[in-house]
């Protein structure tokens, strides 16, 4: 199927049949993970006599799954994981469909503990709602990897200025976070992103914990975020990319 859309009154064309995954799902065993936050898990509900699994006897299937987002899988987050109010990310973001613009990557020569942005085009990234960053080296490890404490890459508070001057809505990287492991709460690329609290940015998003696999190349596609429905600054998310066919 041939999606045709129009952004900043140019004509698009996307190819819907080719969706291209981005996420790492919330998994049973060897998850992702950060912050030393405990994988997540997945226990048979069980009520008196009662047991949801079919192979201890129960009726039927029926877990309880305790996880907690920021730490678990590829998830979404709005503003409300670092206000003061409550604001839920099923109600603050609008999971349609956007341009999105896909970079590599790799860290500042002089300082390993941020991403290099010199040759990314400023100008060119205002025709875009959506930028996905893939960090380099891209290693297959990314999937099931334990950040904690590993000193991760993130995002230096001046590049996430021009970030957000530039118009992005939603930013997806495949790293733990935008800011670094622990910064004694500081967040500062957080809050720049979020324009928080003078100006808050309420239908921006940020996605972590992404992968995106080397096959799929640099450029422009239609991006859907699906984000799970809880009402919580953050949910589980499954980003897809969809090619953006040449006219």
């Amino acid at each position: 199927m041939i999606l045709t859309f129009n952004n900043n009154t140019k004509d698009y064309n996307a190819d819907l049949s080719k969706a291209l995954e981005i996420g790492i799902s919330v998994r049973r065993d060897h998850s992702v993970s950060s912050f030393g936050i405990a994988g997540a898990v997945y226990k048979d509900y069980k009520d008196g006599d009662f047991i949801g699994n079919k192979t201890k006897g129960g009726p039927c299937n029926l877990e309880t799954i305790t996880y907690t987002p920021h730490g678990n899988s590829t998830h979404t987050e709005c503003l409300g994981h670092i206000s003061d109010e409550s604001y839920f990310v099923n109600d603050c973001i609008a999971d349609g469909f956007y341009l999105a613009q896909l970079v590599t990557l790799s860290t500042k020569p002089e300082d390993s503990n941020y991403l290099d942005f010199t040759t990314l085009d400023w100008e060119a990234l205002q025709h875009y709602k959506g930028l996905i960053i893939r960090t380099s080296p891209n290693s297959i490890t990314k999937l099931n990897r334990d950040y904690s404490g590993t000193s991760t890459p993130c995002i230096a508070a001046d590049d996430m200025q021009k970030i957000m001057e530039a118009g992005i809505l939603h930013l997806i990287v495949d790293l733990p976070s935008v800011d670094p492991e622990w910064d004694g709460g500081a967040m500062a690329s957080h809050y720049i992103y979020w324009q928080y609290p003078d100006n808050p940015r309420l239908d921006a998003s940020i996605t972590e914990f992404a992968f995106i696999r080397d096959d799929i190349s640099d450029g422009q596609y239609l991006l859907k975020l699906n984000i799970s429905n809880f009402e919580s600054d953050a949910a589980a998310s499954r980003p897809v990319l969809y090619p953006i066919l040449a006219k």
